[in-house]
């Protein structure tokens, strides 16, 4: 099997190489090579970012592949072979001396290398990520359109403790914030509940639980922020973490008046209910987990609770 043969099989194939999205790897051992593959047109843009997981940790190299011209560089490490007719160009990773404040995540972002290319010769393109230390974490930020699929959207609060991960942080840590405000809250209410021996329907627990899982999944993003700002130090893009917080606060608060209403709840309170659960999926509250039990509370006849 000829190196051209055996690439595409070896690389990742990275779909619509133009919208803006991160991959995230690992190389285990010194010299082993992430091989990625793009398929391009006369006029895209090959734009690519490479990032480590901080300050001291372990600077990657990034080695890219053009068809058309067989000219390469000659001081490519051992392990990268060029295929023929392809002409290769090192990026070599610079150890970061700042980190970038991301808002959205938030994340401290370590920037080690970038590539831009304007494409003229069509045709597929390979990336090499490779490292010269063990057990290297690196991530590939691709492309430059801002574009989200409504299943891409919804599904951001678990690719960002996925993210989380793979920056080193540990689940427990991760999922510390979240818990300790659902457990001690729902202690805390059914305690007051019990005291008041009144037998609470369904509708009461289901919209409880809404209220618990966004002021907890709001915690996660408030304690993350904190722990990224002692990096990058102050940033601007502090401002849209704090919506990005406040605004689940403020429908978990919603939630929890909601669920003290008089039973049974009244068709405008099953209609708020609904709307908890939408703007829940819009803003990333409650680790999805919110919103879903927030839709199906505003849909969940009385007569069953």
């Amino acid at each position: 099997l000829s190196l051209h043969d055996a690439l595409p099989i070896l690389a990742l194939s990275v779909e619509n190489p133009l919208k803006s999205y991160a991959i995230y790897g690992h190389l285990h051992d010194a010299g082993d090579v992430g091989y990625y593959q793009f398929n391009l047109n006369a006029g895209d843009q090959l734009k690519l970012s490479l990032m480590s997981t901080g300050f001291d940790a372990p600077v990657p190299d990034m080695v890219v592949m053009s068809p058309g011209n067989s000219e390469s560089i000659n001081d490519l490490p051992q392990t990268i072979d060029v295929p023929p007719g392809y002409r290769a160009e090192m990026i070599k990773g610079q150890k970061p001396v700042t980190a970038e404040y991301e808002p959205f995540s938030p994340a401290a972002v370590f920037n080690v290398a970038s590539y831009t290319k304007n494409i003229t010769q069509p045709g597929t393109y390979y990336v090499a990520v490779i490292s010269p230390a063990d057990e290297t974490q690196y991530s590939v930020a691709v492309g430059y359109l801002e574009e989200f699929s409504l299943q891409e959207w919804v599904l951001v609060p678990i690719n960002l403790i996925h993210t989380h991960l793979w920056e080193g942080q540990s689940i427990i840590a991760i999922l510390t914030p979240f818990l300790a405000i659902f457990i001690l809250g729902l202690i805390l209410i059914a305690r007051r509940e019990r005291d008041n021996k009144i037998k609470k329907p369904l509708s009461f627990w289901l919209a409880t639980i809404v209220g618990l899982c966004y002021l907890g999944g709001a915690s996660i993003v408030l304690v993350q922020m904190v722990r990224v700002l002692k990096v990058t130090g102050p940033s601007a893009g502090v401002i849209i973490t704090l919506i990005f917080a406040l605004i689940p606060i403020l429908l978990g608060i919603w939630a929890l008046r909601i669920a003290r209403s008089p039973s049974p709840q009244s068709k405008k309170d099953r209609v708020s209910l609904g709307i908890i659960g939408l703007l829940g999926l819009l803003f990333w509250a409650g680790l999805i987990i919110g919103p879903v039990i927030a839709i199906i509370a505003a849909l969940v006849p009385e007569r069953y609770s």
